[in-house]
C-alpha cells in the first residue's frame, strides 16, 4: 500500500491516533466480503463492517407466502422441496414462516456459477453412471433369463424395451446435460424478539445444514454457500419479513476497495493495513449480479437514500459511465443537495479510466461537490508491485481520464496513488491480489479523507463541511507538472490548513455558471469558430451554503460578506475584473478571453477569485474559487500537410509515459478518417494507448471516440518501415475539431519514434422517393429513411467531398426489424417498500410496470429499446429503470437497464415487464402507454442491388459497378423496393427494416469499408390486395356445421346471419356460466332445442361437463379417479353427441384427398375450415371417452382387463386424427399414452417418449396463440416425468428436474 507520497506515514506517525477512529466510510461498490482479510476489527477492536446492504435488488427475494410446520416438522417451499425445520429453531411468534424462492443466476457472480456448474455436472456423472450401471445390469438379467424373444413374448418385449429404454434416458440425461444451477428455498420468521432468515443451501430441504442468521446489523453475522465456494453471504430483512435480501458479493472489486481505504490485520501483517485502519465501513452493494455487476440506476438511488438515513462521515465510488450533462439526474441531484450539502459527507469518486484524452471522466466524476480522484504511480509502487526492469519517471498512470468536463470544470480535483495489493473476497480463493487504475486511488484518497475528519472529530471540530475539506485537499496538494495544475494529497498540508484557516468563506461551496447557447461551469473553447474568435462571458459565481435551508445555513447568510480579488493566469489573453464585493446571493460580472493569438496546441487558464481581506497574500495565497478556461487549439497547417484531407506529423519521439496531442480541424464534408502509425529505431514491443475523440453538446464523449492500445513491433531498420505499421479506420463529425493522442504506456521503457498521418475522406449520400431530387421525400446525412409506400423505386446520390474514393457496386443490406409494442396489460402504478424506497425529503417512491408481450418468430437476438432514457444511469431522470424478458412459462430470460444490450430468445411468445421508478406520478402516469421498441435480428439479410437506372431497378438489371468517384463527382444510382416475398412474415405494416447502406470497396482503406456510414430504415408497407372471389359474400354466411332454422318467407340472409351470431353468443356464454351450473343448464337445455346437432355447442357443452370433471379431480381425485356418476355420464353422452353429429367416414375422405383452395376461392376455404372444426371435435371427443375409460380403470378396484382393452381401442381410433405419422407427438394424446405405460409397469418407455416431447420448445405453448392449451398440458406433462423418475427412484435425477422446474415455470414474476 503506498502511503508515503500522501503524507499519510508521517501524519499517522505524528497522530497515531488519528488513524480513521469514530469514523464511517461508505463504499459504493460490487459488495466487501466479511470473511475477506482485514475486514474484521478496526484498529480499536470494533467491528469493521458496521453493515452489509445489496442497493441493486439482484438479491431481493419476495416472502409475501405464509406457511405453517406440519406435525412432522415439514414446511413445504415454493420449490416444492419438503423443508425441515431443525428442533433447536426457535418457534416463530404466530406460528408462520414466510417462505420465498430464489435463483441463484440473478444472485451469484458468473465466476461463482461457472465453478458450481463445473462441480455439479462432476457430481451428475457420478450420479448418472450409479444408475447406468445398475440400469445395464437389469437389462443383462433380463437378456439372460429370456435369451430368445417370439413375437408372442408381448410382455417380455416392451419390458426389455423399457429397459433399453431406461439406459438411453440416462446417456441422453448427460449428452443435454445443463446445469440450472442453484435454486434456494428461503425462510423468514419472527421469534418474538427479531426477524430470522434462512436459505436451504443444501437444495434438499435439510435446513439442519444452513445457519439461522439475523439481519446483518443485528450482530454482525454471515454465513458461506459451501467450503467449495467460499462465497460468503448475509441478510436484510424488510418489511416484517415480506422481503428479504441475500447480501453477497458481485465480484472481488469492492472489497478490494475498502481494504484500500480501512483494512486492518490485528497481527500487524507490515504494509497491509488500509490507509485508514481504525476507520468503519458500510457496504452499498451497487453493481447488480443480474448485468454482471454493473450499476443501475435503482442500485445508486437505493444507496442515495441509504447514506441519508445513516449519515456517514464519507463516501467512496469506485464505478462510473460516461454521461453528456453534469449536475444532472436524480442520483446526482441526492448526492449533491442530500448527502454532500444537508448531512456534510464527504463525497470521494473515481475520475475513470478512460484517459489520457481529455474529457474522458466517468460520472459520478466531475460533478459539482465530489473529490474526483486521478491515478498516480510512484517509484516505489513500480518497484514493489511491478517489477520493473527499471523505474520510471513519477506520473498519472497513462489509463487515468482527465478533464476538462463537457461543460467546462476543471474535473479532476486531486491524485492519489491507483494501484494496491491488498485483500480480496474468500471466493477468489487468494489472500489478495494487485488492481490498478482510479477505482484504487479513490478510496486511497477516501482513506485519506477519513484521516482528517478523524482528527478533527478528536479535537473537537465536527462542523467542518465537505466543501473545506475538499478545499483544503486541492489547495494543499503537492504539483508535479499535471496540464491543469492538479496535485497529489498531502495528508499534512491538508491538516494544517483546515486547523488553521477560520474563514467561514471555505465552509461553502462556489457554484461558476458561465452563461451562453451551452451554459457551463468553466470555459471551454476547442472548435475552430471558438478558438478563431474573441470572446467576453457573462459569469455568475454563486456560494452554496451547507444545509442551505437551516437556520445555521441562515445566520451564514447574514454573515456572508466577501470581497473578491481577481487574478488571472494568463493575462495575455483571459481578463477579469479586478474586485467585485459578494454577498450570498452572488455576483455577476464578465470576463474576457481572446484565444486568436495562442500557438497550436492546449491552453489552460485560470480566474481565481481571492478574499482581499484573507491572512495570506502574495504567493502564499490560496483562492476562494477559480474559473476555469481551457482552449484546443488546431494546428495551422497541420504539422507536414496536403490540404485539410491530410495531416502528417513525423518523428515524434517518446519515453514512459509521455503524450502527445494534436488538435486537428476535422474538414467540413468528412466523416470517416485512415489513422496511420510507423514506428522506427524501436528496440523490443512498445505498448501504445492511441485515441481520437471530438466532442458534441449534451452527448458522452466516448460516442465520438476511437480509441486503441497497440503493440508497435521492434525495429532497427533506421527507417519507417510498412512492415511495422499500424491502421485503423473510424467514423468523423465533419466540421469538430478533434483531439488525437498517442501515448507511450508508462510501464514501456525505452525510447520510441514514430511517424503519424491521419487522411480525412467525405462521402455524402442522399436518398429520394422522386427520380428527380427536388420532389418526393429527400433524405441524407447519416440516416436514410426510405419510405416504401411513396414510391417502388428510391433515388440515391453520391459525393465525395475531399478525395477520390473506391467505391464497390452500391447496395442496401437490410438485417433487423423494428417493432413498436404497446403494452399488452393494464399498467400498474403502486407505492414501493417504505424501508428502502422514501427519498431524504420523505418523499414515496411509486414504480409503473408495462408489460409488453411479443412474439419471436424464429431464434435469435433481440435489442429492447426505451429511445428516451437510453445510456441515462447517473444523469437518469427516473429512480430506476427496468426491463426483464421473460419467456410463456414466466422463466426468466434476460435483464436489461437503460444501457442498450442484445439478448438470444427462442422462437415464442415472450412479455417484456418494464419498470419506471418515481416520486412524481403524473410522470409516470404519462408513459404508462408508452411504446417499447424492439429490433429482431434477422436470419437472413435482405440486399437491395443498385441499378443505373429507374428501368434497370424495376427489372433487376444494369446494375452499378465497382467505381473511382474524383473529389467532386457526384453517382446517381437507383435502388427497387423490397419484394413481398422477402418480407419477414413476421412484420407488419409500419414496422422498419434496419440495416445500412454499403458503398466502399473492401480494398479503399483500413477497415473503412466495414464502417457504417449511412444507416438506412425502410417501411414495411401493408401487404398487396387480393381481389374478392365472385362467392365471397355468399360464403361469408357461416356454415351451420349442423341444422340451422330455415328461412321463413320474406326473411333475409341478414336475419338468419343475425340469429347465428345470437345463437353463437349464447353458445360462448355455456364456459362463462361454469360457476352457476343451474344458469348453465336452462341455456344449455335451450341450445339443446334449437341447435341439437350443431357442432360448435356440442363442443361447448363437452368442454363444460369437462370443467365439471376437472373440478373434481383438482379437488379429491388426482390418481385414484373419480366416482361422481352424473359428470362422468354427462361427458359420456357428450362425446357419443359429438361423435353421432359427425360423418366420420366423409370427414377422412376430405383429409385424404388435397383440396386446391385457390381454386376453390372463399367456398373451397369455409368448406375447409367446417372440416377443421369437425375434426377438432372428433378429437376432443375421442380424447374424454378415454380419459373416462381411464377413470374407469382407475376406480374399477378389480378386474381391468376389459377396460383397458377398451381404452386401447379409442387410442388406436384417435391416433390417425391427430394429423401426425407419432400420435405421441401430440401432448393431449401422449398423457395418456405415458399413463398406459406407466399403468403397465413400464416407466423407461414412458420417459422416452416424455423427453421426446418436452424437449422440443414449440410444444411449451410459446406460440403466437395457445389456443390449444399447450402451455398448461407442458407443464402437466413436465409433473408427469417428475413422477416418472420418482418410480424410476432416479433420486438425482427427480431433484435435478425439481430444480429446473423452479426455474423453467415458476409461479411468479421475480422482483425488480
Amino acid at each position: 500500500m503506498e502511503t508515503g507520497i500522501t503524507q499519510v506515514d508521517s501524519f499517522l506517525y505524528s497522530n497515531p491516533q488519528f488513524d480513521g477512529r469514530t469514523v464511517v466510510v461508505a463504499v459504493l461498490d460490487t459488495g466487501v466480503d466479511p470473511g475477506a482479510p482485514g475486514m474484521q476489527s478496526t484498529s480499536t477492536g470494533e467491528v469493521k463492517l458496521l453493515d452489509l446492504v445489496d442497493c441493486s435488488g439482484a438479491g431481493t427475494v419476495k416472502m409475501g407466502t405464509t406457511a405453517k410446520k406440519s406435525d412432522s416438522g415439514v414446511v413445504m417451499g415454493l420449490s416444492g422441496r419438503s423443508l425441515r425445520i431443525p428442533e433447536h429453531w426457535p418457534v416463530p411468534q404466530n406460528g408462520e414462516y414466510q417462505i420465498g424462492i430464489k435463483s441463484a443466476f440473478s444472485l451469484l457472480p458468473n465466476d461463482v456459477l461457472k465453478e458450481m456448474a463445473k462441480k455439479n455436472k462432476t457430481a451428475a456423472e457420478l450420479a448418472n453412471n450409479k444408475l447406468l450401471v445398475n440400469a445395464m445390469h437389469a437389462l443383462s438379467a433380463h437378456e439372460s433369463e429370456f435369451a430368445v424373444l417370439s413375437s408372442s413374448d408381448v410382455k417380455q418385449i416392451e419390458i426389455r424395451a423399457d429397459l433399453k429404454a431406461r439406459i438411453q434416458a440416462l446417456k441422453q440425461f448427460m449428452k443435454d446435460f445443463k446445469d440450472p444451477g442453484p435454486v434456494f428455498d428461503c425462510i423468514t420468521f419472527h421469534d418474538g424478539t427479531r426477524w430470522l432468515a434462512a436459505i436451504d443451501i443444501s437444495q434438499n430441504g435439510d435446513l439442519s445444514t444452513t445457519e439461522l442468521l439475523p439481519d446483518y446489523s443485528d450482530g454482525h453475522k454471515f454465513s458461506s454457500f459451501g467450503q467449495d465456494s467460499r462465497l460468503n453471504y448475509s441478510f436484510k430483512i424488510y418489511d416484517a419479513g415480506q422481503t428479504l435480501s441475500i447480501v453477497t458479493t458481485t465480484g472481488s472489486h469492492g472489497t478490494h476497495v475498502a481494504a484500500i481505504t480501512a483494512a486492518h490485520f490485528p497481527d500487524g501483517e507490515s504494509g497491509f493495513d488500509g490507509v485508514a485502519p481504525g476507520a468503519q465501513i458500510i457496504s452499498l452493494k451497487i453493481g447488480d449480479a443480474r448485468l454482471g455487476g454493473a450499476e443501475t440506476a435503482q442500485s445508486l438511488v437505493r444507496a442515495a437514500i441509504e447514506l441519508a438515513k445513516r449519515k456517514v462521515d464519507v463516501v467512496n465510488v469506485s464505478f462510473g459511465e460516461h454521461a453528456g450533462t453534469y449536475d444532472y439526474g436524480r442520483f446526482t441531484e441526492l448526492i449533491r443537495d442530500d448527502v454532500i450539502n444537508k448531512l456534510g459527507t464527504v463525497f470521494v469518486t473515481s475520475a475513470g479510466n478512460s484517459g489520457p484524452i481529455l474529457s474522458s471522466l466517468s460520472h459520478p466524476g466531475g460533478n459539482s461537490g465530489v473529490i474526483t480522484v486521478g491515478a498516480y504511480v510512484t517509484q516505489s509502487m513500480q518497484e514493489d508491485m511491478y517489477a520493473l526492469l527499471e523505474t520510471v519517471p513519477e506520473r498519472a498512470f497513462s489509463f487515468s481520464s482527465n478533464g476538462p468536463t463537457l461543460d467546462g470544470a476543471v474535473g479532476v480535483d486531486i491524485y492519489a496513488p491507483g494501484a494496491a495489493i491488498t485483500s480480496v473476497p474468500q471466493s477468489t480463493k487468494s489472500v489478495h491480489q494487485l488492481m490498478n487504475g482510479t477505482s484504487m486511488s479513490s478510496p486511497n484518497a477516501a482513506g485519506c479523507v477519513a484521516l482528517l475528519i478523524s482528527g478533527l472529530k478528536q479535537i473537537g471540530k465536527t462542523n467542518v463541511s465537505p466543501y473545506r475539506v475538499a478545499y483544503a485537499l486541492k489547495r494543499s496538494a503537492k504539483q508535479f507538472g499535471d496540464a491543469f495544475g492538479i496535485g497529489i494529497v498531502q495528508v499534512e498540508n491538508a491538516w494544517e490548513m483546515l486547523i488553521n484557516d477560520t474563514s467561514n468563506l471555505l465552509d461553502v461551496f462556489y457554484d461558476v455558471s458561465v452563461k451562453g447557447v451551452n451554459p457551463g461551469r468553466g470555459i471551454y473553447l476547442r472548435n475552430a469558430v471558438e478558438t478563431s474568435t474573441h470572446h467576453q462571458f457573462g459569469v455568475k459565481v454563486s456560494p452554496r451554503f451547507p444545509d442551505s435551508d437551516s437556520p445555521a445555513a441562515t445566520d451564514l447568510k447574514l454573515q456572508f460578506d466577501a470581497s473578491i480579488r481577481f487574478e488571472s493566469s494568463h493575462p495575455e489573453w483571459i481578463r477579469a475584473p479586478q474586485f467585485a464585493r459578494m454577498a450570498h446571493s452572488g455576483r455577476e460580472f464578465l470576463v474576457d478571453v481572446d484565444p486568436t493569438g495562442l500557438a497550436p496546441g492546449l491552453h489552460v487558464g485560470r480566474i481565481f477569485g481571492f478574499d482581499s481581506n484573507g491572512k495570506e497574500t502574495g504567493d502564499n495565497a490560496v483562492p476562494l474559487f477559480e474559473i476555469p478556461v481551457t482552449v484546443c487549439k488546431a494546428e495551422n497547417d497541420g504539422g507536414n500537410s496536403n490540404g485539410l484531407a491530410l495531416r502528417v506529423f513525423k518523428g515524434l519521439t517518446f519515453g514512459s509515459g509521455d503524450i502527445v496531442r494534436r488538435y486537428l480541424d476535422v474538414p467540413h464534408g468528412a466523416n470517416f478518417a485512415t489513422l496511420t502509425i510507423k514506428t522506427m529505431d524501436r528496440i523490443g514491443n512498445a505498448l501504445f494507448m492511441i485515441q481520437f475523440g471530438q466532442l458534441h453538446q449534451n452527448i458522452a464523449s466516448t460516442v465520438f471516440e476511437t480509441r486503441a492500445r497497440v503493440n508497435l513491433s521492434s525495429t532497427t531498420s533506421g527507417a519507417a518501415s510498412d512492415d511495422f505499421k499500424w491502421a485503423k479506420s473510424f467514423q468523423v463529425l465533419g466540421g469538430k475539431t478533434a483531439e488525437l493522442v498517442i501515448c507511450q504506456a508508462w510501464s514501456t521503457l525505452g525510447a520510441t519514434t514514430v511517424d503519424v498521418q491521419i487522411e480525412f475522406h467525405g462521402l455524402d449520400l442522399s436518398c429520394s422517393t422522386s427520380p428527380y431530387t427536388d420532389s418526393g421525400n429527400s433524405h441524407g446525412g447519416t440516416h436514410l429513411f426510405l419510405n416504401s409506400g411513396n414510391a417502388a423505386v428510391a433515388r440515391f446520390d453520391i459525393a465525395s467531398r475531399l478525395r477520390a474514393e473506391a467505391l464497390c457496386a452500391p447496395s442496401i443490406l437490410l438485417n433487423s426489424l423494428q417493432k413498436a409494442v404497446r403494452p399488452t396489460e393494464e399498467a400498474v402504478i403502486s407505492a414501493l417498500t417504505a424501508q428502502r424506497d422514501i427519498l431524504p425529503d420523505g418523499k414515496q417512491l411509486f414504480e409503473l410496470v408495462l408489460s409488453y408481450t411479443f412474439q419471436v418468430a424464429e431464434e435469435g437476438n433481440v435489442l429492447p429499446l426505451f429511445p428516451h432514457v437510453l445510456n441515462a444511469i447517473y444523469d437518469s431522470s427516473y429512480e430506476s429503470f427496468y426491463i426483464q424478458i421473460y419467456d410463456s412459462q414466466k422463466s426468466l430470460q434476460s435483464y436489461h437497464q437503460s444501457k442498450p444490450e442484445k439478448t438470444k430468445l427462442k422462437e415464442g411468445t415472450h412479455t417484456a415487464r418494464v419498470q419506471f421508478v418515481s416520486s412524481d406520478l403524473a410522470a409516470l402516469e404519462r408513459l404508462k402507454s408508452c411504446v417499447l421498441i424492439i429490433n429482431f435480428e434477422l436470419k437472413k439479410s435482405i440486399s437491395l442491388k443498385s441499378s443505373k437506372s429507374i428501368s434497370g431497378a424495376l427489372s433487376n438489371t444494369l446494375p452499378v459497378e465497382k467505381t473511382l468517384l474524383k473529389k467532386g463527382e457526384c453517382l446517381s444510382f437507383w435502388c427497387a423496393g423490397v419484394d413481398d416475398s422477402l418480407i419477414p412474415k413476421h412484420a407488419s405494416p409500419g414496422d422498419l427494416l434496419l440495416g445500412s447502406a454499403k458503398v466502399l470497396d473492401a480494398g479503399a482503406s483500413n477497415g473503412a469499408s466495414a464502417l457504417n456510414l449511412f444507416k438506412v430504415s425502410y417501411l414495411v408497407q401493408a401487404p398487396e390486395s387480393k381481389a374478392k372471389d365472385a362467392s365471397s359474400e355468399a360464403a361469408s354466411v357461416p356454415s351451420s356445421l349442423g341444422t340451422e332454422t330455415p328461412l321463413k318467407e320474406g326473411e333475409s340472409s341478414a336475419l338468419l346471419k343475425l340469429q347465428q351470431e345470437i345463437r353463437d353468443l349464447e353458445i360462448a356464454s355455456v364456459k362463462k356460466l361454469n360457476s352457476d351450473i343451474q344458469a348453465r343448464t336452462v341455456l344449455m337445455e335451450r341450445l339443446q332445442k334449437d341447435h341439437s346437432d350443431h357442432i360448435p355447442f356440442l363442443v361447448a357443452r363437452l368442454e363444460a361437463y369437462a370443467a365439471d370433471f376437472e373440478k373434481l379431480q383438482k379437488k379429491d381425485g388426482l390418481g385414484v379417479g373419480i366416482t361422481d356418476e352424473p359428470v362422468i355420464q354427462s361427458i359420456t353422452n357428450a362425446c357419443d353427441a359429438i361423435s353421432g353429429a359427425i360423418d366420420s367416414t366423409a370427414l377422412a375422405q376430405y383429409f385424404a384427398l388435397k383440396v386446391d383452395l385457390a381454386a376453390g376461392g372463399e367456398v373451397a376455404k369455409t368448406k375447409k375450415k367446417d372440416m377443421e372444426t369437425q375434426k377438432a371435435a372428433l378429437v376432443l371427443s375421442l380424447l374424454w371417452k378415454a380419459r373416462m375409460k381411464r377413470n374407469a380403470v382407475l376406480v374399477s378396484g378389480g378386474d381391468e382387463g376389459v377396460l383397458m382393452t377398451e381404452f386401447d381401442a379409442i387410442l388406436i381410433n384417435l391416433a390417425p386424427w391427430l394429423g401426425s405419422s407419432d400420435a405421441a407427438a401430440d401432448g393431449r394424446y401422449l398423457q395418456l399414452w405415458a399413463w398406459r405405460l406407466r399403468h403397465k409397469g413400464l416407466p423407461g418407455s414412458a420417459l422416452s417418449y416424455l423427453n421426446k416431447y418436452l424437449s422440443d420448445s414449440k410444444n411449451n405453448g410459446s406460440g403466437e396463440s395457445d389456443k390449444a392449451g399447450k402451455g398448461a398440458l407442458w407443464k402437466v406433462l413436465q409433473k408427469e416425468k417428475s413422477e416418472v423418475l420418482k418410480e424410476l427412484g432416479w433420486d438425482f435425477w427427480t431433484e435435478f428436474e425439481q430444480r429446473w422446474d423452479a426455474r423453467r415455470s415458476p409461479a411468479a414474476f421475480e422482483a425488480f
